[in-house]
């Protein structure tokens, strides 16, 4: 009976982040822009590969883009969580 209410409490935490994200003054911004350089670095070429998509997907996002990814997250969790209880 506690993980659904665990859920709501993430679901609603989520949506809220979200719309903080989305409306916030920084929503143009890149926050995590040049913190993938050092990836060519890794030993192993199969893990260098999964590493350089990821880099490429999230440092390329915006602040307004995590923001939709969140509530996407959130909205996700409480269908979830109504379609259990």
């Amino acid at each position: 009976m506690v993980v659904p209410f665990l859920g709501l409490g993430v679901g609603i935490f989520l949506l809220t982040l979200g719309i903080y994200f989305i409306r916030s003054k920084h929503a143009k911004k890149t926050p995590l822009a040049g913190h993938g350089d050092s990836v060519d670095s890794v030993d192993s070429f199969g893990l260098s590969i999964i590493l350089s998509i990821g880099v490429i997907l999230f440092c390329s996002l915006t602040v307004r883009h995590y923001g939709y990814v969140c509530v996407l997250d959130g909205l996700f969790i409480l269908y979830v969580v109504s379609a259990a209880w």
